[in-house]
C-alpha cells in the first residue's frame, strides 16, 4: 500500500530503544510525543498511546496509519512495539509499516553539518550495530552508504570525520585513542522522527514487515543442552 492511500494521523511506536516513545503526527499540527523508560515499555505502552490520542482528541479508529521501529534494539521491547502496531493494523484495518531503527537514528540527527553520519545501537559485549549514512542538511538526504553490521569501536572510529548518532554513543569518546573527529551525538526519543519519515513515505506500507524484527544478531539466550 502506498503512502498516497494513507489519510489521517500517523502513529509511530519505538519500544526497542533505551528511550521508549510514541508519537502522533496529524496534518498541519506539530508532532505529539510521549516517552518512558525501557523497563516500562510493555506495561505502559498502551497507556501512552491512549494518553496521546486523548490529548489530540482522537479515537483509535480516526488514525490513518501506524508504524513501529523494527530494530535493532531490545529483543523484548521490539516484540512489544511491533506486535502492538500489528494489533492496531488488524483491529482497525490501518496501513502499517516497520522502520529500521538505524535509518531513523540517522534521520534524527540535527546537529552541525556532517558529511558522514554513523548510526549506532549498543549491541553489548563491546560491539555496536552500526550503519553508515551520507550526511546532508535534511533527513531525506541521508541515504545508506552500506548495510548494517555488528562492529567494534575501531571500525566506527575509522569513518572519522563523522558524527556518531546513538543512545549511549557518548561512551565511545571515553575510549583510549578515540578520534575527536568522530564526535558522538545523543539523539532525542525516536518516535517523532519515525512518524515524520512514515508520513513522508520513507516507510514501505507493508504490515507483514511487522512480523520481521531486525535483530541483526541472534538472541544471547540459548536453549539448555540435552543431558
Amino acid at each position: 500500500m502506498s503512502i498516497a492511500s494513507v489519510s489521517g494521523p500517523v502513529l509511530c511506536i519505538d519500544s526497542g530503544s533505551p528511550r521508549v516513545s510514541v508519537a502522533l503526527l496529524s496534518s498541519g499540527d506539530p508532532v505529539r510525543q510521549a516517552t518512558a523508560g525501557p523497563r516500562t515499555s510493555s506495561s505502559a505502552l498502551l497507556g501512552m498511546i491512549d494518553g496521546l490520542l486523548a490529548d489530540a482528541g482522537l479515537a483509535p479508529p480516526e488514525l490513518g496509519a501506524v508504524a513501529a521501529l523494527a530494530g535493532p534494539g531490545s529483543f523484548t521491547g521490539l516484540r512489544v512495539g511491533l506486535s502492538t502496531a500489528l494489533g492496531l493494523h488488524q483491529a482497525l484495518g490501518l496501513p502499517a509499516a516497520a522502520l529500521p531503527t538505524l535509518e531513523v537514528l540517522a534521520a534524527a540527527y540535527d546537529g552541525p553539518p556532517a558529511d558522514t553520519v554513523v548510526a549506532v545501537v549498543d549491541a553489548l559485549r563491546g560491539e555496536w550495530f552500526a550503519q553508515l549514512f551520507a550526511g546532508g542538511p535534511a533527513a531525506e538526504l541521508r541515504r545508506p552508504r552500506a548495510d548494517p553490521a555488528v562492529v567494534g569501536p575501531q571500525e566506527i572510529a575509522a569513518h572519522a570525520p563523522c558524527r556518531v548518532v546513538g543512545f549511549g554513543a557518548a561512551a565511545l569518546a571515553d575510549l583510549p585513542g578515540w578520534p575527536v573527529a568522530a564526535e558522538p551525538w545523543q539523539p532525542p526519543p525516536l518516535a517523532a522522527t519515525g512518524a515524520r519519515l512514515a508520513a513522508a513515505g520513507a516507510g514501505r506500507w507493508d504490515a507483514a514487515a511487522l512480523t520481521r524484527p531486525l535483530y541483526l544478531r541472534g538472541s544471547p539466550a540459548q536453549p539448555p543442552g540435552r543431558a
